[in-house]
């Protein structure tokens, strides 16, 4: 692969915490040029834990290096009329800006989206909020918990006969990011064939709400809420993830059929299992779970999770093991299809990452560079991109508008 789909293209990124990091770290992986925007005074995932070797640090944040590989880092003082005047700059040489302050805090600092069209009338401007920019929430702050709780998806999710339960903390960021790539990629097709400019503005909880299409289809067919049912399925019974040998490893386990059933049974060295009659239909084994369950599980406690998988895969009965993340960045298959890569940081050193999760006839785009040092490239920057001689750099230095 000699190019990237978006070379060429070049990113004001003015994001905070995961979402929008997240989505300029993707599209930095598809090639564009991602000038990340950063104020000392304004620090958010750089000083939260977990740090590299538990040693604090600027550089050192796991969170903060997983979103932001492949940027450059820059940093202005937006409190400072002239390091506002520099990210103007920067947007006015920019294709792309993307944003997920509160709302109205790119509008005060004059950097919105009306300000900066004046600047580069054919801008794509991306706009990320909890509740969206419109509507009578949109002053609104929320993080992962709300997302997962005022989209729904918490409403589904948790064991039968209990209360609703929030997903992963940070799913939602992730989710919206992908999204969010979407949406510019397709503005910036159209701005290839019109040349026309766009402000995108992306609401999570709305993001999230396209998570529940089986929930929605019965309440408009039926007027009935869906039941919460933990691991377990509707329609398919042993379904669920069992314990195996040694700590915190586990097997997924799905019987959709009576045959796939039959198998497990003699797998499991209890052909009597097809023969109950508390097991001997879909139905039946819907009713009588909770047996199921334990049964199935004297059985896998005793197993290592490979030996489990490999057995009842070979006999057709859906099996996987449950990876933790150190095991999914370890694993034969996800490293030999170079969907782990392994960035060297110029602090922290080299660290495994999952990267890109596509590939284009058969190979991978790239190679995933590591995190910015805050401030790495202000001189690359201003002095190169801008054209701000060395001496006016040295002022913006000692005035605080380059931080």
């Amino acid at each position: 692969m000699t190019s990237l789909p978006l070379e060429g293209i070049r990113i004001a990124d003015f994001g905070q915490i995961i979402a929008v990091p997240y989505t300029a770290q993707m599209l930095a992986w598809l090639g564009a040029e991602v000038i990340l925007i950063e104020n000392e005074q304004r620090l958010t995932t750089r000083i939260w834990p977990p740090f590299a070797e538990a040693e604090p640090g600027v550089n050192r944040s796991g969170g903060f290096n997983t979103v932001n590989s492949s940027k450059m880092s820059c940093t202005l003082n937006l409190r400072d009329p002239e390091g506002v005047a520099l990210a103007k700059q920067i947007i006015a040489v920019s294709d792309v800006v993307v944003e997920n302050y509160s709302s109205g805090v790119m509008e005060r600092m004059g950097l919105g989206y009306v300000d900066v069209r004046g600047l580069r009338p054919d801008i794509v401007y991306l706009s990320l909020g909890a509740f969206g920019r419109t509507g009578p929430m949109k002053d609104l702050v929320g993080f992962h918990s709300v997302i997962n709780l005022f989209s729904g998806l918490a409403s589904v999710t948790g064991h039968k006969g209990s209360h609703p339960r929030i997903m992963g903390g940070l799913f939602p960021d992730a989710f919206s990011g992908c999204y969010c790539v979407l949406a510019l990629l397709e503005a910036l097709y159209h701005r290839a064939n019109t040349g026309e400019g766009q402000h995108i503005e992306v609401a999570m909880t709305e993001t999230l709400a396209t998570l529940l299409p089986e929930a929605v289809m019965e309440y408009t067919l039926d007027g009935t809420e869906p039941e919460r049912v933990g691991n377990r399925h509707q329609g398919k019974a042993p379904h669920d993830m069992f314990r195996c040998q040694g700590e915190e490893n586990w097997v997924a386990i799905s019987v959709e059929n009576d045959a796939q059933f039959q198998a497990l049974a003699h797998t499991a060295g209890s052909p009597g299992w097809a023969d109950d009659p508390r097991f001997a239909t879909v139905e039946a084994r819907l009713d009588h779970q909770d047996e199921l369950g334990c049964l199935v599980h004297r059985w896998t406690e005793r197993m290592d999770v490979q030996e489990v998988v490999e057995k009842l895969q070979a006999v057709g009965v859906p099996a996987g093991p449950v990876l933790d993340s150190a095991q999914v960045l370890a694993d034969p298959h996800m490293v030999a299809r170079g969907f782990v890569q392994l960035p060297d940081h110029p602090e922290v050193g080299p660290r495994p990452l999952g990267a890109f999760s596509w590939a284009v006839d058969g190979r991978r785009p790239g190679t995933a560079g590591s995190a910015p040092l805050m401030g790495e490239h202000n001189r690359k920057v201003i002095q190169e991109l801008l054209q701000v001689p060395e001496q006016e750099f040295e002022r913006l230095v000692k005035s605080g508008a380059i931080s």
